[in-house]
C-alpha cells in the first residue's frame, strides 16, 4: 500500500498551534510540525483503544519495550534490555529533568551551536549554565553550506565544571548526520572529561541520506555514560501526544531520572502509548513513502534556491524534514531580521536563527530562517513563490 503526502487537512480548524499563531494569510513553515497525516496503523489503534471508553491511568506498556528493543537491535544492532528504557512526556520534559538531577549546581552544560532552541535556555532553568562552542559553517556548493565538528575547540571547551554534554544528532537546524568518526571522537573526549551524554535523536527515523548511529552503540563504556532520547513524535507526527522515549543503561543514572519522574507526578498517557507501539511496529511501509516525499521536498527547496536567489544559501538536509537558509547577502529594508521581512512582506512564517544560538544584542540582525519542508508539495512551492517575490522588491 502506497501513501500520498500531496494534501493535507485543514489543520487551521484543528487549533494546530503551526497553522493558528498567525494570521489567515500567512503560510507557516515554523515549528517542526509536519501537515501530514499520521499512519493508518496509527489512527485504527486510537479508535480502538478509545472504543473500550476507559482512560485508567497506565504507568507501563511491556509491548512497546519490546518494540524498541526489536528496533534498536534490528536497526541499528544496538543491544538494549527493556529495563533500559524509561517512558517520559515530551523531549524537553526529559531534557529538564536529566538536566536537574545530574551534576551540581553551578555545572556547566556543554553543547554545539546553533542547536535545538531549548537547549540554551534548560541549563539556567535548573542550577546550571549554558557552555556554547561553534559549529563551523563551511560552503558545499556556490548555493549550499553545512556545518562541520571542529574538535579542537570542542575539546578546549571542557571545564571542571562541566557535567553534560548534549549532542543533537542527527542535527536541528543543519540537518547533518554524524559519522561514526566524529561521534568516537565526541564520545572519547566527553569519557576522557567524565562528563555524561545527553543524545538527542529525536530525527533519527527521518533520515534522507547516509546511516544514523546511535551514539551510545559505539561501546558499552560509551553506553555507560549516554541517555539517549526518542520520540515517534517527529517521525510520525505525533507531538500532541507526548511520548518519548528515554534509554539508560547505566543504572545508577535510571533510577536517579526515574526518581525525578516519580517526584514530578508526570508520565505518558495511555493514548500516547498506543500510539506509539502501533507507529514501531506497523509504521515502516507509511515511512518508506514519508521519506521519499521529503527527499523531493528537500531537492525542491534546495533547486528553488540555486535557480532564484543567488544571495541565498540553504542547508542540504541529511536528515529532518527542516532546512536552513543563510541571508546574510539579503540587504532588507532598515536591516530587519530575514524572519520579519518574510513575515511582514512575504506572509511566511519561519523559525528565525536567534532560536538556536545566543545573539549578542550588539551584533545586529540575525541573518538565518529555518524552514519546515514537511508540507504538501503545492504549499512549499507556493511559500517559495511568495518569498521569491518579497526578494525581488529588493
Amino acid at each position: 500500500m502506497s501513501h500520498s503526502f500531496k494534501h493535507t487537512p485543514n489543520l487551521r480548524d484543528l487549533h494546530s498551534i503551526k497553522w493558528s499563531q498567525f494570521e489567515e494569510d500567512v503560510l507557516p513553515l515554523w515549528v517542526a510540525d509536519m501537515d501530514f497525516t499520521s499512519p493508518p496503523a496509527v489512527i485504527n489503534a486510537l479508535i480502538e483503544r478509545v472504543q473500550y471508553g476507559t482512560f485508567n491511568y497506565t504507568m507501563d506498556f511491556p509491548p512497546l519495550r519490546e518494540a524498541l528493543v526489536e528496533r534498536m537491535k534490528r536497526l541499528y544492532d544496538w543491544d538494549i534490555l527493556p529495563e533500559d528504557i524509561l517512558f517520559v512526556p515530551g523531549m524537553v520534559v526529559a531534557l529538564n529533568m536529566i538536566t536537574r538531577v545530574l551534576g551540581k549546581v553551578g555545572d556547566g552544560v556543554l553543547m554545539q551551536t546553533p542547536v535545538y532552541g531549548p537547549f540554551l535556555s534548560i541549563p539556567a532553568s535548573n542550577g546550571k549554565f549554558a557552555q556554547m562552542v561553534d559549529l563551523v559553517q563551511e560552503s558545499v556548493t556556490e548555493h549550499t553550506f553545512t556545518y562541520r565538528q571542529d574538535m579542537v575547540a570542542f575539546g578546549d571547551a571542557f571545564t571542571k565544571q562541566t557535567s553534560l554534554f548534549y549532542l543533537c544528532n542527527p542535527h536541528n537546524p543543519g540537518g547533518m548526520v554524524y559519522t561514526r568518526a566524529e561521534l568516537e571522537t565526541l564520545a572519547h573526549l566527553c569519557l576522557k572529561n567524565n562528563v555524561t551524554i545527553v543524545s538527542d535523536e529525536i530525527h533519527s527515523d527521518l533520515i534522507l541520506e547516509g546511516k544514523h548511529i546511535p551514539i551510545a552503540s559505539l561501546s558499552p563504556e560509551v553506553a555507560q555514560s549516554t541517555i539517549t532520547l526518542i520520540a515517534p513524535s517527529k517521525t510520525y507526527n505525533l507531538p500532541a501526544l507526548g511520548t518519548s522515549v528515554a534509554i539508560i543503561q547505566n543504572k545508577e543514572l535510571r533510577d536517579r531520572v526515574q526518581q525525578q519522574i516519580y517526584a514530578t507526578g508526570l508520565h505518558v498517557n495511555v493514548l500516547g502509548l498506543v500510539a506509539s507501539n502501533a507507529a514501531y511496529r506497523e509504521g515502516d511501509g507509511w515511512l518508506t513513502d514519508l521519506l521519499t516525499q521529503l527527499k523531493a521536498n528537500r531537492d525542491a527547496l534546495v533547486g528553488y534556491v540555486g535557480e532564484h536567489w543567488s544571495n541565498v544559501k540553504v542547508t542540504v538536509p541529511q536528515a529532518t524534514y527542516l532546512a536552513y537558509l543563510d541571508c546574510s547577502a539579503v540587504l532588507t529594508p532598515n536591516d530587519i531580521a530575514p524572519v520579519q521581512f518574510f513575515l511582514e512582506t512575504a506572509r511566511v512564517a519561519l523559525n528565525g536563527g536567534d532560536f538556536f544560538r545566543k545573539v549578542n544584542a550588539t551584533a545586529g540582525r540575525d541573518n538565518f530562517i529555518r524552514m519546515n519542508f514537511g508540507c504538501a508539495p503545492e504549499t512549499l512551492k507556493t511559500a517559495l513563490d511568495r518569498m521569491n517575490a518579497a526578494l525581488s522588491t529588493l
